[in-house]
């Protein structure tokens, strides 16, 4: 290859790694507190003789600051925080958010997808640790979810729900926020990682209407009676594809006859956020217990074998390609359509739409 064209080329892709600079930056500034120790104008050696960190690496780390415009240089040698593009990351007002997003890519996603010639050529894969990393996963979790929060406040208040269960519940945020607005409605959240559910108890002590238990999602099932309302948020990638009508039959032995549930999950191949779902699927079929991203058609399939309707499916993250939709027992349809003279092709349940699933990108 001509020695001018093959440099042009290299040129070309090292201008394209320059995107990959400010997620590292924030990252080590966010870990590190480097961004709170620049709030006022600092030099590197005051910054590296307060923290303990080596003085020619803070050098180097503010250097790519200036360059993407996350940190001002001040006179006499001096840097800053830039506190209008960092502002979510600095002091008081920082966002918990912002700091395990950034830490979930760059721990975890980055890792990942750069072993990927590793394990092809050896055939092994990856191992998630849910003990390690089920914190940082369970907030990132919640801030994705708080997109969808309107949709099932609304639709609590428009049907007579009295129990909700969360399944892979988290820290339990989003039962929180719905506890807000129904203190009367018990609810249960349920997750495997037992860390995990001591947080969540620690933060909801002040929700008597909320109850945690450690517990594996496949065949946990209430003490007593039915549930009205299940959440199911971000777990469809935990579960084998083959084994995802197993866990809906197992729901559909405990949930209402006229009860919903929710769901939300990223989705492959659709028309929103190709470039963001497909690395998030890279990611997890890169681990021996992570699985591909259903896309419509399958969602569509294991509904109906399970004696489910689907309805309602809308985008509330384009850019991710995450998805919210509602699962009704059929039984509950079809009884409703016959009391109402509907047929099966009209709306399920008064105020929904039908999801447009054969529709596909």
């Amino acid at each position: 290859m001509n020695e001018w064209v093959n440099a042009m080329q290299a040129r070309k892709w090292m201008k394209k790694n320059e995107s990959f600079l400010p997620v590292w930056h924030a990252y080590v500034g966010s870990e590190l507190q480097l961004f709170d120790s620049f709030k006022k104008a600092r030099t590197v050696e005051s910054v590296s003789e307060e923290t303990g960190y080596p003085a020619d690496l803070i050098g180097s780390w503010v250097r790519v600051g200036v360059a993407v415009k996350h940190m001002k240089r001040r006179p006499n040698q001096t840097f800053r925080t830039s506190k209008k593009r960092c502002a979510s990351i600095v002091g008081n007002n920082a966002s918990p958010g912002v700091k395990a997003l950034l830490k979930e890519i760059m721990e975890l996603h980055m890792p990942t997808l750069l072993n990927y010639p590793e394990y092809m050529r050896s055939q092994k894969r990856a191992r998630f640790d849910h003990e390690r990393h089920g914190q940082v996963v369970a907030e990132t979790s919640a801030l994705l979810e708080h997109f969808a929060i309107k949709k099932i406040k609304k639709m609590i208040r428009d049907r007579n729900v009295k129990s909700i269960v969360d399944l892979g519940c988290g820290h339990g945020g989003y039962l929180r926020k719905l506890a807000d607005d129904h203190p009367d409605v018990e609810m249960i959240g349920v997750d495997l990682n037992k860390n995990v559910i001591i947080k969540a108890r620690e933060q909801s002590r002040d929700y008597p209407n909320i109850q945690f238990e450690v517990g594996d999602i496949n065949s946990w099932t209430p003490e007593e009676g039915n549930v009205d309302v299940i959440l199911l948020h971000n777990i469809f990638h935990y579960i084998h594809p083959d084994s995802r009508t197993g866990l809906l039959d197992h729901l559909n032995s405990y949930v209402a006859r006229d009860g919903l549930i929710s769901v939300i999950t990223p989705i492959s191949d659709t028309e929103h956020g190709e470039a963001f779902s497909s690395a998030f699927n890279s990611f997890f079929v890169a681990h021996s217990n992570l699985f591909a991203l259903p896309n419509k058609p399958q969602l569509q399939e294991i509904s109906e074998c399970c004696q489910f309707e689907l309805f309602d499916l809308d985008p509330i993250i384009k850019e991710g390609s995450w998805y919210t939709f509602w699962l009704s027992p059929s039984v509950h349809i079809k009884e409703l359509h016959q009391r109402t003279g509907t047929d099966d092709n009209e709306q399920p349940i008064p105020g929904q739409k039908h999801a447009e699933l054969t529709k596909t990108s």
